[in-house]
């Protein structure tokens, strides 16, 4: 299963990689930007589905783009197939292929791949993180008054409660916080070491199934906004390693 997951989500990126900037990309279904979905997802989504359909038959699927089939069975594969479409659509850099596996509602295996860059990120529950097949470590700093954050990028209630108790708790400080438009970017970067901790709010399973393993096996400590253990119901998803998580926590309670 490890090389199966490896390899249909580089062989979606690949496939991605190949239509992105040209003319004719343009959106489908749905005309918010911000939830578009454009052919290259169609494309991607139909190469990981048909791949799961035909090696496992009898394993659940739940696709940003095709729906859910079978999410009641032992093992679930979950699938956002371009995380990032408005980046995507819009010409710009910053998307990633995210597939995951889960038995029984535990996240066993990660691939999230940045096609752009070439970055290829695997976990594996008890193994660790890797990119491009070097282990990852997130971040070690433990000051926060001097950290740098990511997360949500659209102007959602959660979101604007917590980034206002963020920027009042921050001021004279210097924290940085932004976000790249996509939750793989977001994640795979925090979780690399290049940002040091990250908070996202309303998003689905597909969007934070992926993340959450890439995070937890990079040495992070996982939550809701509340402090409990992330679960896959979850919707929310605080990260950080075990110092500066306490301290995000004080931000996300009761957002």
């Amino acid at each position: 299963m490890e090389r199966f997951i490896q390899r249909i989500a580089k062989k979606a990126g690949d496939a991605v990689l190949e239509k992105f900037g040209k003319f004719g990309v343009h959106y489908l279904k749905s005309e918010h930007r911000g939830d578009a979905v454009t052919k290259a997802d169609l494309i991607a989504d139909k190469i990981i589905t048909s791949a799961i359909k035909k090696t496992y038959p009898s394993h659940g699927i739940i696709s940003e783009e095709s729906g859910r089939t079978r999410e009641d069975a032992e093992y679930v594969w979950i699938t956002d197939p371009i995380d990032g479409t408005f980046n995507f659509a819009t010409s710009v850099p910053l998307f990633g292929v995210m597939v995951a596996l889960a038995r029984k509602g535990i996240v066993e295996l990660s691939a999230i791949y940045l096609p752009t860059t070439k970055e290829f990120f695997f976990a594996k529950r008890g193994k660790g993180s890797f990119l491009n097949g070097k282990k990852i470590h997130c971040s070690r700093v433990t000051d926060f008054t001097v950290s740098a954050g990511i997360g949500p990028t659209w102007l959602r209630p959660r979101a604007i409660k917590f980034m206002s108790r963020l920027l009042k708790h921050s001021e004279n400080m210097n924290v940085m916080f932004n976000g790249y438009g996509s939750i793989a970017v977001d994640a795979t970067y925090m979780a690399a070491g290049r940002r040091d901790w990250f908070v996202g709010f309303g998003a689905h399973v597909h969007d934070y199934a992926p993340i959450s393993l890439l995070m937890k096996e990079s040495g992070c400590r996982i939550s809701n906004a509340k402090g409990r253990p992330w679960t896959i119901l979850d919707t929310e998803i605080v990260a950080a390693n075990p110092t500066l998580h306490k301290q995000l926590l004080k931000l996300t309670k009761n957002v």
